[in-house]
């Protein structure tokens, strides 16, 4: 007899690489039930075994469309028997525990605080999701970093960033295969181009390759194939875009050495990185910029941590390159090994069964 899990995400399914682990690992336990957008820019569903999947059409203007995302919300919880309602923080979400917090074990769960970089607009955003935050009596959040910034109850779970154990036959056919796989909105990729342009000139004959995955909004994409254009590297650079997270594996046999570039600003300072920790699981050294964040993981044993410019990027890459073989794939992974799934989610379900059994459930 499985108890019932309602999970409700904007982000559609699969592309939220927390909650799709989530879903995986918390399936066998629960029946869960995933409510979310469908966004039309996204060419597949992606579906897993065992969790039912309730798409809502993004249609219409910002408001008609929360309007209908919100009702949604609420007739599905009305029509069920549920154990727990777990909500990723969206705007207005604090209308449900207030409607509801009687009837069902309501969880808020917090993957970042407002990355604008408008400081009002910023500062607003924060202060909103902390007062909704203070109408749930169960609150998880990222970090222990972000829990401060956002002044959120100490009592809330610590629920971190993740990432599953890759051991591969490394088949780098040069001396640094450099991976990025991300998103390029906002991360000012161009600057690693650059970088790359740096560090070649300074050693001309270098055996390196910088393999480039991902996608962005607006003109992200363009401005970074220009760059590439701009100083002549598409010898060296193979820009792949979009690939989904299950295809990747691939790309984690031919690279050695990971890319985690955030902007070293204060809307990013205090947010950790997926692909930061997919990296060191997969035994890879990593070139992350100094955020709070990342000096929490990253030292000299897994990577080295660079400034947010050019020639920051141009230095540590250089210093990766003259070190590659000295790093251990076993120390690596070793390094964060409570930021494999596996055990993240071992600790959120002994979390989720302290809840009480409001009402009986159903096979």
């Amino acid at each position: 007899m499985k108890k019932k899990l309602l999970v409700v995400n904007q982000l559609q399914f699969g592309y939220h690489i927390d909650y799709l682990f989530l879903a995986r690992y918390l399936k066998n336990e629960y029946k869960i039930t995933f409510l979310c957008w469908e966004y039309k820019e996204y060419t597949a569903k992606i579906e897993e075994n065992g969790v039912e999947v309730i798409y809502i059409s993004r249609e219409g203007n910002i408001v008609k469309r929360n309007i209908r995302f919100i009702r949604s919300v609420f007739r599905q919880i009305a029509a069920d028997s549920w154990y727990c309602i777990f909500l990723h923080y969206f705007k207005a979400c604090s209308c449900i525990p207030v409607y509801f917090n009687k009837r069902f074990n309501i969880h808020l769960d917090i993957r970042t605080g407002s990355i604008t970089d408008k400081t009002v607009y910023r500062l607003l955003n924060n202060l909103l999701l902390r007062w909704e935050a203070s109408f749930f009596k169960s609150i998880s959040i990222i970090s222990e970093g972000l829990r401060e910034k956002l002044k959120i109850d100490r009592k809330a779970l610590i629920l971190p960033l993740g990432a599953s154990k890759i051991v591969v036959e490394r088949q780098s056919r040069h001396k640094i295969t450099l991976m990025y796989v991300g998103t390029f909105y906002k991360r000012r990729l161009e600057d690693t181009i650059e970088g790359l342009s740096i560090f070649l000139k300074r050693n001309p004959s270098a055996d390196i390759v910088y393999i480039i995955i991902g996608s962005g909004w607006g003109n992200d994409t363009e401005n970074l194939k220009h760059a590439i254009s701009k100083y002549k590297l598409w010898d060296y650079v193979e820009f792949k875009g979009y690939i989904p997270h299950d295809e990747l594996i691939s790309y984690f046999k031919l690279s050695n050495v990971g890319l985690s570039y955030i902007p070293v600003t204060p809307w990013y300072d205090f947010q950790p990185a997926t692909k930061t920790y997919e990296y060191l699981l997969a035994g890879m050294p990593v070139i992350a910029t100094n955020t709070y964040e990342n000096r929490q993981v990253i030292n000299e044993n897994n990577g080295v941590l660079i400034d947010d410019n050019p020639e920051s990027f141009a230095s540590g890459l250089g210093k990766i390159y003259d070190s590659i073989d000295c790093f251990d794939e076993n120390i690596i992974r070793n390094s964060v090994q409570d930021h494999e799934w596996e055990n993240i989610m071992l600790k959120l379900k002994h979390y989720l069964n302290t809840f009480p059994n409001m009402i009986e459930y159903e096979n």
